[in-house]
């Protein structure tokens, strides 16, 4: 059925990259769309902005633009539903099908069918609404730990969204630094237990005589006498000792209709997060199949800063303008070679270490902008010559052991390496090796 935009609390706002005034942008304004259309990329940056929530038609068909370009924008809207509009024979090019596929929720050949255009807008403009009660949610307290535009994050908030609204226990994995508490807190806030308490266990800091969780007696009450019926992360579930580990697995498999009587017991749902291969654990006998197959009910990969490489930069300036006003610095904008060192570093700390070095550069920026000395993270030439050091490291490896499998011969080691004795010489030169023929067994002597 087609929306009535007029009555929805997002009004029916589109933009039409690079469309023509057509037949069907003409029945979509009939039906109350507010259609807004340009040709220019800079233009369709401020009205995706100013517009948001909103649906975006975007025409391919002419290649009026870079498709790059475009990607790059939706890859950054913000609640934007992309539309494509192509010929079909473009559908054979893998770059137009990639973006169809990474960013898009639909797309249409031309000629336009105008009907079904207006069905499917209808309905993504009804998804608009939805996500945009839940968003209101996520972004009060806890956005960071959903914030950003990479195609992993935003498979993450969808998940997120989908397991929030039930009531099975939730399985994190991920990286140290990556936000598992976070995306828990965002779950417990979607979900029905929002006014409830949300407690974190931290499961490393209980010791061998810890014999009891308090949530893990149902009849226990709370300070005020109520019942515990909110939800309980277990950080660094691995952690927990073989009896707790079994107290755990006792009361998660309690039949609910033994323990729960109405509102007469506490109902608790568990999210476990772990930093470690729990498989691994389970496999070795250090960590209880049974319970690991009840804790995992649905598993949920927080991806790694790595993975969201499009949202580096994204973080790293919603970061800057909050640290800048909580430590009153005028630092707003990053360098070019900041930008550059931001994108290249691999954060094995995830966004942890990325929230601490922004933290740092905004205390040490002294006017507006923040260099690249202003991180404490290796400078360009530091990893180049890491790299240059790793390279020539397994080049001496490889002549080392050439050398010692042809017993020191310069000539038959060449041979089998492909290269010239020139070569061979010049790399022996380099890396200061001096083959030995009358101590093959060595293969080699250094200077």
């Amino acid at each position: 059925m087609v929306a009535q935009c007029q009555n929805k609390s997002i009004n029916g706002r589109l933009v039409a990259i690079g469309c023509n005034y057509e037949p069907w942008i003409a029945l979509l304004e009939q039906s109350g769309w507010k259609t807004h259309c340009c040709y220019d990329l800079r233009t369709a940056d401020s009205i995706l902005e100013e517009f948001s929530p909103c649906i975006c038609i975007v025409d391919l068909s002419n290649n009026d633009f870079s498709l790059n370009s475009i990607s790059l924008r939706a890859n950054k809207s913000k609640q934007v539903k992309w539309i494509a509009i192509t010929k079909k024979e473009q559908l054979k090019t893998d770059a137009i099908c990639q973006f169809i596929n990474n960013f898009c929720v639909d797309y249409f050949t031309v000629p336009i069918p105008g009907s079904h255009l207006l069905d499917t807008v209808g309905h993504q403009l009804g998804m608009l609404e939805i996500e945009s009660s839940s968003w209101a949610e996520i972004t009060s307290q806890h956005d960071m730990g959903l914030f950003g535009e990479s195609k992993s994050i935003k498979q993450l908030r969808d998940m997120v969204r989908r397991v929030a609204l039930t009531e099975v226990n939730v399985f994190l994995t991920g990286e140290n630094g990556t936000g598992k508490e976070l995306i828990a807190k965002s779950i417990h806030n979607l979900s029905k237990r929002k006014n409830a308490p949300f407690v974190t266990v931290n499961c490393s800091s209980l010791t061998k005589d810890d014999n009891k969780i308090a949530f893990l007696d149902r009849s226990s009450t709370q300070e005020d006498g109520s019942y515990f019926n909110g939800t309980i992360l277990l950080d660094n579930v691995e952690e927990l000792s073989k009896e707790l580990q079994d107290e755990l697995l006792s009361y998660l498999q309690a039949p609910a209709s033994e323990t729960l009587d109405d509102d007469s017991a506490s109902d608790v749902r568990i999210i476990a997060s772990t930093s470690t291969d729990l498989d691994a654990a389970v496999a070795n006998g250090e960590f209880s199949k049974e319970l690991y197959y009840r804790l995992n009910v649905f598993h949920i990969k927080v991806p790694t800063l790595r993975e969201r490489g499009s949202d580096i930069f994204l973080l790293a300036e919603t970061f800057l303008a909050k640290f800048a006003k909580e430590y009153s610095t005028m630092a707003s904008t990053f360098s070019e070679d900041s930008k550059q060192l931001l994108l290249r570093y691999s954060w094995p700390g995830n966004v942890r270490e990325l929230i601490n070095q922004v933290k740092r550069a905004a205390l040490l920026a002294e006017g507006n902008e923040v260099r690249a000395e202003h991180f404490d993270l290796p400078s360009k030439a530091n990893l180049k010559q890491s790299l240059r050091n790793i390279k020539d490291e397994a080049e001496k490896d490889v002549l080392v052991a050439v050398l010692e499998t042809h017993r020191g011969q310069v000539a038959s080691a060449a041979k089998d390496l492909g290269v010239s004795r020139a070569t061979m010489y010049r790399l022996l030169n380099k890396h200061n090796i001096v083959p030995d023929v009358r101590h093959y067994n060595n293969g080699y002597a250094r200077e």
